[in-house]
């Protein structure tokens, strides 16, 4: 018994049952199980229609470990990992019904805050430590800062007077398109707000992006089809134009545009609540009850919001304003389902009507927290209480609960509003005789003139503040989808009396409809009639249209490859429409000119013949395929952007060396700058930027350019250091024609591999099914992979990256799977190449139909193959001491409930292993190499691609390839699978050899000891020759500062025939 623990016990006093409970109580063997009132097997109480009294208590006693834990820390007190897991509930475990597809379970930490702020005694000694040295190295830097500064239309055919003239074809069929349009809108029907949405694409889980791993929203999955338009982070995006028209008039969930200012507030069902105050009182409503109180006031309607920059991209063409590059493809049509606003006010004390004269304003708060402070705006109080317009609490988008990145639990819906007023994560609602002061109703949205160039001039001031300058109705708007951006005639395919339909959507706001959409394809000139398509029920109290609308119309293939462009506008009841022309603010905001595709003659590049070109006036963020070209004005921008730059030269190892929140360096444009000082005031936050410290690539230099204006371009010229070394520029084009080169690849490559649960550039969430002790301080895990996902898809050597969800990022680690070591698919997929797409190569893995090595090991036979969709990992956990909180990722997975989700991406490594010698390596130049003779290198938990490596080897009949290894550890304890090791050299007849070496060993240990050293490597391993080859995995100090000089100098030569895993 151990002696540490205090066997003590407590108990409380108790009565016991009275006696008259004890004569009364039933007899429960002649009495059903499920007797009304009681918990029967699986815990349910029969005949009770709810489990709120449960749930309640439930929810307090898990709000009261969370206050308890808080208390805990706010003294002082110590909390690792899984103090913090086993505190915060799991409550989408148990109550799954009111979460948003694809929730994620997120631990209320950073793992920076428990291994490094809190005060643990060897964070104490650190520091201590770093006073130290700072006091000694302070006189010197202050010398190196002084020496640094130092140093540095179509004509008609005329026709007889009085005679009638003849319709063409064309003709034709426009008049009878027309005709069926007059029918079908006079059979529109009204929307009682009763109904279903007819929307059911996706109603499963999706992934998570890679973009978002290293962010505060690593737990939301995201379409990847979106466009980011301000970098990784905060997330704002759009779909491709045809993407959304293609989705319907109803737009799917997760191809809906997205405008976030921040992090995504990771609100909880059971303790969000929304206050309504009014008049000194505050009703104060859980999800739940507003959810099931207001059940009589709930609709369900579809409505179309868009965002204010909706066509900015455009403007800033022109000249920079203070928005994203947005295309055109912000804007969506769903379901919004929720109680009225109006009688949720009501239920509060907030009178239907204030007297006479007297004007007021309806406040709305979010919960999330962007730079500027709170998001906040305000309507006036007499639209919001009028029934006719539909404001409701939206609960749900297209009958499921709202995405986090659509205001999960509860949101505001304004039909006929532009979404900046329609504040997501509500958190409170108040009455007040002036409108909304806060940052976000003021300085955003707003429509200034031309004339302001600057945020910070006196006319700024006093228009950003004058009321007739905000935006609150949307604004009639037309977009052209077909032609699509960059589709391609070709003249040879054009024949004669072919027709070619030409579609868009438009929108208009204040419940206005839009009643007619024209098409011009000579430039303006003449105008065609289209035809529109509304959603089912469009119409609300008799003559509101809250939703858009789809648009057609059909021409001559003949006709459209010899228009010089294709222009679209739309006008409403009132026949007001939109203008020709763009004007300029210095917001981007409300852009609704003609939408105009462009065409041009060029010459196809497969077959050298004539084809028509067709360009959209822009591309959303980076993306440069529209016609419209930057102004002379942005030009001159950017070449004062080019001048001045200091000569000094970084190299890539310099740059990624400054990766750090107290160290931070970005790359822009092929310019070097430290903005380390920028991170505190940064209006996008500090994760926008840590998300490209260090990193040379070119996703920095496009996210900059798509979100930043002229001030931002000076502050940056402000942090320049200097630019990168002429490799380095090398190195960042190539990792950008790479990653543009499998952009495309995957597109072509849709629907292959289908089978397969990993993706190179998506987190896919797996489920931990079972947990088994393998010793004292280490475990395998087996997690189960998503439903029709039954393979893995990884080859042998490669990695998979896991992650948990954090606070402020994922935390990932690297592991290789030790089940299955073989692949049960006979199709196995090819080669990978640098790209991370496949090579028309057959990966030759050892199948159902390939013989296995009869003499292979025992315990390997059982763990070759792994039950149809699951995998395993062998994982040691280092348990947290009195003097430091223990290993994050393998303490949570020693804590966490079977059941729950983490999430895997891959796959990762440049190593695979084909079979009897040959390897597929991954570098400059993607290759094929043979190997007879393998050493490894290996320490800690980097054992496990080598072990995978010995197993597939020993497991292939015939694979004669030999293998000799030292794996590095402290202690004999630390060996990882050291039973099927030591199988591994007892069954192979002396094909594979393995060394072991420990740091610190115990007194009975005959093996090697000490550090690993170029001695040892030469007496364990093979020699370098022609078919000898070196692989190593292990910690950085081992590999680089040991064995990579001792291996030089023995005569091995990287990417030669030295690797690492």
């Amino acid at each position: 018994m151990p002696q540490h623990v205090p066997w003590v016990v407590h108990i409380k006093d108790q009565p016991g049952s009275s006696e008259q409970d004890i004569r009364d109580e039933p007899d429960w063997i002649q009495r059903r199980a499920h007797s009304i009132g009681f918990k029967n097997r699986e815990g349910r109480r029969p005949g009770h229609a709810d489990r709120d009294s449960d749930h309640e208590g439930e929810i307090e006693e898990a709000r009261h470990q969370l206050e308890e834990l808080r208390r805990k820390i706010d003294t002082g007190a110590l909390v690792n990992f899984r103090d913090l897991i086993q505190h915060q509930p799991s409550f989408h475990l148990r109550h799954p019904e009111n979460r948003s597809l694809g929730w994620r379970y997120v631990l209320e930490t950073t793992e920076d805050w428990v291994k490094n702020k809190e005060k643990w005694p060897a964070n104490v000694h650190k520091w201590q430590k770093a006073e130290d040295v700072e006091e000694g190295k302070k006189g010197e830097t202050e010398k190196q800062e002084k020496s640094l500064h130092d140093g540095d239309n179509q004509d008609q055919q005329p026709h007889k007077e009085g005679e009638k003239p003849k319709l063409t074809a064309q003709e034709r069929a426009f008049l009878e398109a027309l005709d069926a349009e007059r029918h079908y809108i006079s059979s529109l029907k009204e929307n009682d707000g009763r109904g279903k949405c007819p929307q059911t694409q996706n109603r499963t889980s999706i992934t998570i992006d890679e973009q978002d791993q290293f962010t505060p929203d690593n737990w939301l999955p995201r379409h990847p089809g979106l466009i980011r338009l301000t970098g990784k982070h905060p997330m704002n995006a759009e779909p491709p134009p045809m993407q959304l028209f293609e989705g319907g008039l109803i737009t799917p969930n997760e191809l809906h545009f997205i405008r976030n200012h921040g992090p995504v507030p990771r609100l909880l069902w059971e303790f969000h609540k929304l206050d309504i105050e009014y008049n000194g009182h505050t009703l104060s409503l859980t999800m739940d009850q507003l959810k099931t109180r207001y059940r009589d006031s709930t609709i369900n309607i579809p409505v179309t919001i868009a965002c204010t920059g909706n066509r900015r991209k455009e403007l800033n063409m022109l000249r920079k304003t203070k928005g994203a590059n947005n295309a055109a493809a912000s804007v969506g049509c769903a379901y919004w389902k929720g109680p009225l606003l109006r009688d949720v006010l009501l239920s509060a004390g907030v009178p239907e009507t204030f007297p006479a004269g007297t004007r007021y304003w309806i406040n709305f708060a979010g919960a999330d927290r962007p730079s500027e402070g709170p998001y906040e705006t305000s309507i006036p109080f007499e639209y919001a209480m009028d029934p006719t317009n539909d404001i409701l609490l939206a609960m749900e988008m297209n009958d499921l609960p709202l995405p986090p990145d659509h205001g999960y639990p509860v949101r505001l819906i304004i039909p006929g509003y532009v979404a900046a007023r329609c504040v997501k994560w509500l958190r409170r609602i108040w009455i007040s005789g002036h409108e909304n002061e806060s940052y976000y109703h003021i300085w955003d949205n707003r429509l200034l003139p031309p004339f302001v160039k600057d945020k910070d001039s006196e006319f700024a001031r006093v228009l950003f503040n004058h009321p007739s300058t905000a935006i609150n109705q949307q604004n009639l708007n037309s977009v052209i989808v077909k032609p699509a951006q960059g589709e391609m005639i070709r003249m040879k395919e054009v024949k004669a009396g072919e027709t070619y339909r030409i579609q868009g959507y438009a929108y208009n706001g204040a419940g206005h409809e839009v009643q007619q959409v024209e098409v011009s394809v000579d430039g303006g000139n003449g105008w065609l009639f289209a035809t529109r398509r509304f959603p089912d029920f469009p119409i609300r109290h008799g003559s509101k249209f809250w939703s858009w609308v789809f648009w057609q119309v059909d021409v001559e293939l003949a006709d459209l490859v010899r228009a010089p462009s294709v222009m679209v506008k739309c006008l409403d009841a009132a026949k007001n429409t939109q203008p020709r022309e763009s004007t300029w603010n210095i917001m981007g905001m409300m852009n609704n000119s003609w939408y105009t595709v462009m065409s041009e003659t060029i010459t196809d590049p497969k077959d050298k013949a004539p084809a028509v070109l067709f360009r959209h006036p822009t591309e959303a963020a980076s993306l440069g395929g529209g016609w419209v070209q930057p102004s002379k004005e942005i030009k001159l921008a950017q070449a004062k952007q080019e001048a001045g730059t200091p000569r000094k030269q970084f190299t890539r190892e310099e740059i990624e060396k400054h990766d750090k929140e107290d160290d931070c360096w970005i790359v822009v444009d092929n310019k070097v700058y430290d903005v380390t000082s920028v991170l505190e005031w940064h209006p996008g936050g500090k994760s926008a930027i840590m998300a490209h410290a260090g990193r040379c690539h070119h996703d920095t230099t496009d996210e900059f350019s798509s979100v930043h204006d002229d001030f931002a371009y000076g502050k940056l010229r402000e942090c320049v250091l200097g630019q990168v070394t002429e490799k380095t520029a090398n190195f960042i084009k190539h990792g950008a024609e790479a990653a543009a080169k499998e952009r495309a690849g995957n597109a072509q490559k849709k629907g292959k591999g289908d089978h397969l649960a990993l993706q190179k550039h998506r987190w896919v969430p797996v489920k931990l099914v079972d947990r088994r002790a393998v010793s004292s301080d280490t475990r395998t895990y087996t997690f189960e992979l998503p439903v029709g996902k039954p393979s893995l898809g990884l080859g042998t050597c490669q990695h998979i990256q896991l992650g948990f969800h954090l606070q402020d990022k994922m935390l990932v680690r690297s592991y290789t799977p030790t089940r299955p070591i073989l692949t049960q698919d006979d199709n196995a997929p090819a080669s990978p190449t640098r790209s991370g797409s496949h090579s028309e190569k057959p990966q030759q893995n050892p199948s159902a139909d390939q013989p296995r090595r009869s003499s292979a090991p025992s315990i390997l036979q059982s763990k070759s193959t792994a039950p149809e969709g699951t995998f395993d990992l062998t994982i040691k956990t280092y348990f947290p001491t009195e003097d430091q909180p223990g290993g994050a990722l393998s303490n949570l997975l020693d804590c966490m409930p079977l059941g729950e989700e983490v999430e895997i991406r891959g796959p990762t490594g440049d190593i695979t292993y084909l079979g009897h010698g040959e390897f597929w390596i991954v570098g400059p130049s993607p290759r094929k190499a043979r190997f007879e003779r393998v050493s490894l290198v290996l320490g800690g938990s980097g054992i496990t691609p080598g072990y995978t490596l010995m197993a597939r080897i020993l497991l292939t009949e015939g694979d004669a390839t030999e293998v000799r290894a030292v794996d590095a550890n402290r202690t004999e304890g630390d060996i990882l699978l050291r039973d099927e090791l030591d199988q591994f050299e007892e069954c192979s007849r002396g094909q594979v050899k393995i060394t072991h070496v420990l740091s610190r060993p115990g007194d009975g240990w005959t093996g090697e000891r000490g550090r690993v050293d170029a001695g040892l490597l030469r007496r364990a391993l093979f020699p370098p020759g022609e078919a000898s080859a070196v692989f190593l995995c292990g910690p950085p100090g081992m590999v680089q500062g040991v064995a990579l000089p001792a291996l030089r100098d023995w005569g091995y030569v990287e990417d030669e025939n030295m690797f690492g895993f």
